[in-house]
């Protein structure tokens, strides 16, 4: 079975996930390929239907709401079926959402099934959208787990991993580093990912006091690699359909401080798994990194925990088959 994978402009989980299915789609059989970048227009639907006439695709599956519509109105004109991830919620505002919410109804009758990465966007899917529940599954995302926990990084490096935009609360992590500071001997803190709000975030980092303190990555291509390094995973999110940085630090061993909006609370359980916080409280999140570090044999029984966790529900075999079996329902009809 061959499926095109459409997604709209994208660096951030999106991009990661949709690049993790072309990489280990094939283990089921699946061949692969991505339309990336595909903003809302003509010429990205004329782009993505021609991929779709000269590929022979057999699904076209999209990712987001940009491409969600331009996927789906090129699936509609190839006669190929559509299946849409929806990942978060609507991320926009004034006249924008209207129309956003007008071309989902329109295309709804042409989407074959819908797939959201947690329960709590299913509920936003059939309440907020009207997507019908009978076409609706949950697949989270999944991560490959390491065979065994990895061990703990025993320096007081704090970090996180997001695309730079508001509503992932960065300059919220920029804040708790602050508050940590003179408290925490030898701290440093890690900005993993970009965004359009790097330089803004830069400068507020300058204002607080904090250069040398926290080191901005950039893009990275190896962020399991460089979530080893850190004592304590900090996600201090406005908005979030699931967190697949979350997933990756659990399953990488760091012990985890969250606000609990959206589906973080299916990842993260209170006290067991890791910490949740309420959005916008800097002091909330300083004071739970700062348990983390002080009480490591709890925050070692917590890491072990949320590594269970993720092997017992987010895996990427997992994700990979529940995915599979939603393609073959779509196919066989």
């Amino acid at each position: 079975m061959r499926v095109l994978h459409v997604l709209g402009p994208s660096t951030g989980g999106i991009a990661r996930h949709v690049q993790q299915l072309q990489r280990d789609m094939g283990t089921v059989g699946l061949e692969i390929d991505v339309v990336a970048n595909a903003k809302v227009g003509p010429d990205s639907v004329y782009r993505v239907a021609r991929a779709i006439k000269k590929g022979r695709y057999h699904i076209v599956h999209c990712h987001g709401f940009q491409g969600g519509a331009v996927g789906r109105v090129a699936a509609v004109l190839t006669g190929v079926p559509a299946v849409l991830t929806i990942h978060n919620t609507l991320q926009v505002g004034g006249y924008v959402e209207p129309c956003v919410r007008l071309a989902e109804g329109c295309l709804q009758g042409r989407t074959a099934r819908w797939i959201t990465v947690s329960s709590y966007l299913r509920n936003y899917a059939w309440e907020v959208l009207g997507v019908p529940g009978d076409r609706t599954d949950v697949i989270s995302n999944g991560v490959d787990l390491p065979p065994s926990l990895a061990p703990w990084c025993p320096r007081p490096v704090v970090g996180t991993v997001a695309r730079l935009i508001p509503s992932k609360g960065i300059d919220i992590f920029l804040r708790a580093v602050q508050l940590l500071r003179p408290e925490v001997p030898g701290l440093r803190a890690v900005i993993i990912g970009d965004g359009p709000a790097r330089l803004k975030l830069r400068t507020l980092c300058h204002e607080l006091g904090l250069d040398g303190i926290v080191e901005f990555t950039g893009h990275c291509d190896d962020v399991l690699r460089r979530l080893r390094k850190m004592a304590v995973f900090v996600l201090p999110t406005r908005s979030e359909g699931l967190g697949l940085s979350i997933i990756e630090a659990m399953a990488m061993g760091v012990p985890v401080v969250a606000t609990g909006v959206g589906g973080v609370p299916e990842l993260v359980q209170h006290g067991s798994t890791g910490f949740l916080v309420r959005p916008n409280q800097p002091q909330e999140i300083a004071r739970r990194v700062r348990q983390i570090l002080a009480q490591r044999e709890f925050a070692q029984a917590m890491r072990h925990r949320a590594y269970e966790h993720v092997a017992r529900n987010y895996t990427s075999q997992g994700m990979i088959e529940s995915l599979d079996g939603v393609y073959r329902q779509v196919v066989n009809g």
